[in-house]
């Protein structure tokens, strides 16, 4: 069945370009264009700089598990205090008095067991709240760049579909890289999300500068460039669906 559809896609191709069917120019960008791509890069590394989500939650649950904690061992305390009072202003060998200091004595062994929690918790509390805090910084230092870069994408995204849209639209000759993966035109079902697709494999030509005219991603990345090697990666597998 591949070998069928590349031999029917590679017809199709010829028989358009006999038709003298215009190409579309998926290759070319504008200059702002460019420009906004950089100003989206820049963004993602700003945010690269800030905790991720499941690391900002495990810092707030260290840091929120140690004042439960603190807040336990206060009670704790408190209930110590309280059965001490008891046990002045009760008679001695007194039912009162002896439920007391049997109480009291749970309540200290209780309260020797969550110190020592508390101590092995300080720690980790503290290295999480310096992250947090470190964190809210950045956050307020990075934030217009990644609000600029966030605007950048959803600015490139339009372009790019209302280009797609365009070249698909007026039937013109999708260029080789495209057909390869996409087909030389839209599925009649999951247009949309074909549509999607094809937009965010435009962004990442866009992006990466890949003029590569056979594969539509280009050569595989370089692991150490995380953000493009995880943004190939995710590219290649949806791209087997169509």
């Amino acid at each position: 069945m591949k070998r069928l559809t590349q031999h029917v896609r590679l017809l199709e191709g010829q028989i358009m370009a006999v038709g003298n069917v215009p190409p579309a120019d998926l290759d070319t960008f504008t200059k702002d264009q460019r420009a906004l791509a950089a100003t989206m890069e820049a963004g993602w590394d700003a945010a690269d700089v800030l905790l991720t989500s499941t690391l900002r939650a495990h810092h707030q649950n260290r840091v929120q598990r140690f004042h439960d904690a603190q807040a336990r061992h206060r009670a704790t305390r408190e209930e110590a205090v309280a059965l001490v009072g008891t046990l002045l202003g009760t008679p001695y060998n007194t039912q009162p008095h002896a439920k007391a200091a049997t109480k009291l004595r749970s309540v200290i062994a209780r309260e020797a067991t969550e110190h020592q929690g508390l101590a092995r918790q300080a720690s980790e509390a503290r290295t999480s709240t310096a992250a947090l805090a470190a964190d809210r910084a950045a956050t307020a230092d990075k934030q217009p760049a990644i609000a600029a870069g966030q605007r950048a994408e959803q600015w490139l995204t339009l372009a790019l579909r209302s280009t797609l849209a365009d070249a698909v639209s007026n039937r013109l000759l999708l260029p080789a890289w495209f057909a390869t993966v996409l087909g030389p035109a839209p599925p009649a079902r999951d247009t949309e999300r074909w549509l999607e697709c094809a937009t965010r494999v435009l962004l990442y030509r866009l992006t990466y500068h890949v003029d590569d005219q056979v594969l539509a991603l280009g050569p595989c990345p370089d692991p150490e460039d995380e953000h493009q090697h995880q943004w190939w990666e995710e590219l290649t597998t949806e791209l087997r669906s169509w």
